[in-house]
């Protein structure tokens, strides 16, 4: 009812669409990064994050090039007696041993990191940070891990590390099958839009994706 009131005669209809196509795109990207069959009939109430809707990246790689993703138990643990003492040793490991050398150096490569390993990692530094410099690297653990750009993808699992270049994950949509339909439904007492199309992830370059099973670390 704000929208419906506010601005010029076309406010409410533009501010709606805005909103639509952002929570399309965010649905792409919510299955791309947990998406692990493609069911008949989804179920939103148990796979909240579209498990069921589509076949995503990660589980392409895991199913196609299972070499390319760390299926160890992982310990992460700060104090030193784990597997790994920092985030920055977990990418490290991932770019020495599963990136080819040739994709080490590519300007595109990132590192995209789950928002618990971040919130843990964060916490650690800060206990510790007695020095401006080292506040100061706390605060950039979330754009910088190993030395390549990091981010912390909207509904990326939380504890998944996963080294890539972005343009290596791909969402391809076959032409002719997109339908959008967007109607007031006096029903349900809502204004619903809808978004249907035959749509398949892909990852462009199996060889320069790599990443940890979350379910181990």
């Amino acid at each position: 009812s704000v929208w419906a009131n506010s601005g010029s005669a076309g406010e409410f209809m533009k501010l709606l669409n805005n909103s639509a196509n952002i929570a399309f795109a965010l649905d792409m990207l919510r299955v791309g990064f947990n998406g692990v069959s493609a069911a008949a009939t989804t179920d939103p109430d148990t796979n909240t994050n579209g498990e069921d809707v589509n076949i995503g990246w990660q589980q392409i790689i895991t199913a196609k090039s299972p070499d390319q993703i760390c299926n160890l138990d992982v310990y992460l643990d700060y104090a030193g007696g784990g597997d790994y003492k920092t985030l920055d040793a977990m990418a490290s490991d991932l770019i020495n041993n599963y990136i080819p050398a040739q994709f080490r150096s590519h300007p595109g490569l990132t590192v995209l990191v789950g928002a618990d390993l971040v919130a843990e990692e964060s916490a650690r530094i800060y206990d510790n940070a007695d020095k401006p410099s080292e506040k100061k690297a706390a605060q950039q653990l979330p754009f910088s891990i190993a030395g390549r750009p990091a981010v912390v993808p909207p509904f990326f699992p939380g504890k998944r590390m996963v080294v890539t270049i972005l343009t290596n994950l791909h969402i391809y949509t076959q032409k002719g099958t997109r339908h959008r339909k967007a109607e007031h439904v006096e029903d349900r007492k809502t204004f619903e839009n809808t978004y249907l199309r035959w749509e398949g992830y892909a990852v462009g370059n199996h060889k320069c994706y790599a990443g940890f099973n979350e379910a181990k670390v």
